[in-house]
């Protein structure tokens, strides 16, 4: 947390580090620093400078970090690359997917379950790696990489945009929306930061109650925070 507010173009843009995406998503900060940065390394023996994956949306401001479109793409990123995907593999899809989808940020959009999953297939088969496409192609992965399980609790808007995301699996009590406290995860009914509650919580030695009534909100709501922050703790 802790991102000085700089400018007005970031208003309803969200404002995230690198650590707090990363708690978010699920990966460490390192990581998202070198997809959305660029990096030094070598391909076949030759040293390459690799390029950041896309422009972030905070990438003309001063800020350290990555808007809300940005994290809900990386949220894919991270997936493809956690079941094997090479990142160069993914940095030519996500160029193609833009060409063909006219789509800044391709894997968040409706398009990407229908003519993107073709497209993801036609770039594996390309890339030769008999071994690579076997493993995308089993069922289980292709459910969790383009199924719809990332796109639960994201909502879109009719440019085919995300413009919030509720992280807890069937439940609109926690939310991230960048016209809301900078993107940061808050109780949607309130706008209490769910870490605030989460802190409280401790602080008043677990009873749940109390905190419930020094914010005015129910107590499942504050079990709901308590779980969310309990949930992306920072490993």
């Amino acid at each position: 947390m802790g991102i000085p507010i700089q400018s007005q173009r970031t208003f309803g843009v969200g404002i995230y580090s690198f650590a707090d995406a990363a708690r978010f998503i699920g990966t460490e900060s390192r990581e998202l620093r070198r997809w959305m940065k660029g990096y030094s390394g070598k391909r076949r023996g030759e040293a390459r400078q690799y390029e950041p994956l896309w422009t972030s949306q905070l990438a003309e401001s001063d800020i350290d970090g990555v808007g809300f479109r940005d994290l809900i793409e990386l949220r894919f990123v991270r997936t493809f690359v956690a079941v094997g995907v090479p990142l160069f593999l993914i940095r030519r899809t996500i160029d193609e997917l833009r060409d063909r989808l006219g789509n800044e940020y391709p894997f968040t959009s409706t398009a990407f379950k229908t003519d993107g999953r073709r497209i993801f297939m036609e770039m594996l088969d390309e890339n030769g790696d008999k071994a690579l496409v076997d493993v995308v192609k089993r069922q289980n992965v292709m459910a969790k990489v383009i199924g719809p399980s990332l796109r639960e609790g994201i909502e879109l808007n009719v440019d085919d945009e995300a413009t919030r995301w509720y992280p807890m699996p069937r439940s609109k009590v926690v939310v991230l929306d960048p016209d809301r406290s900078f993107g940061h995860p808050i109780l949607a009914g309130s706008g209490v930061p769910t870490v605030a509650i989460a802190d409280a919580v401790k602080a008043e030695q677990g009873d749940l109650h109390r905190v419930a009534r020094l914010y005015e909100v129910s107590t499942a709501e504050v079990r709901k925070a308590v779980a969310f922050e309990q949930q992306v703790v920072a490993p």
